[in-house]
């Protein structure tokens, strides 16, 4: 038994405040069952933002300044993958490119470990793919070619795991 006063180094460690480790990434369309998704090698960044607004007021006491919330922006999430013959984000970003309402789709980003298994689930609300970059290609050379995709969304919610809480 430890001191009082001191950890034991045999003490259980806590579990709810374990990093993801994340060895894959992969979008799936809601409502397809027919496809196992779309798969990415890095996630860039998902962002979510408020605005910043300033209100000012007077009283007889004199002006304050406050910030207050402000305007919502739309959430994004910025995804890379190497490039295959898969075509699935370039129809996507076609679709988008010509005003079709179909464009929008709901969708799931998957985080996988290194066996499979699902540790986070961000759920978008109406996606679209705002912007399509397929990297630089090169003569000769060795490196693969990667596209880089930046999703726009309503909405994002998060669920923890395979299942359970959004």
């Amino acid at each position: 038994m430890a001191p009082t006063g001191q950890r034991s180094q045999t003490a259980d460690l806590d579990t709810t405040n374990t990093l993801v480790s994340a060895a894959r990434f992969v979008i799936q369309f809601d409502g397809n069952t027919t496809s196992n998704g779309i798969a990415f090698s890095e996630l860039s960044g998902i962002t979510s933002e408020v605005e910043v607004t300033e209100y000012l007021s007077s009283n007889s006491m004199g002006v304050s300044l406050s910030k207050v919330y402000g305007r919502t922006k739309p959430a994004t999430v910025t995804l890379k993958r190497g490039v295959d013959q898969d075509q699935t984000l370039w129809v996507w970003h076609q679709q988008v490119l010509r005003g079709d309402p179909t464009g929008r789709k709901s969708c799931s980003l998957l985080l996988l470990d290194s066996t499979g298994a699902v540790k986070q689930t961000y759920h978008l609300l109406n996606a679209w793919p705002s912007k399509l970059d397929v990297g630089n290609f090169k003569a000769g050379g060795s490196d693969a070619a990667v596209a880089t995709v930046t999703l726009v969304c309503e909405q994002i919610d998060l669920e923890n795991g395979a299942g359970g809480n959004r």
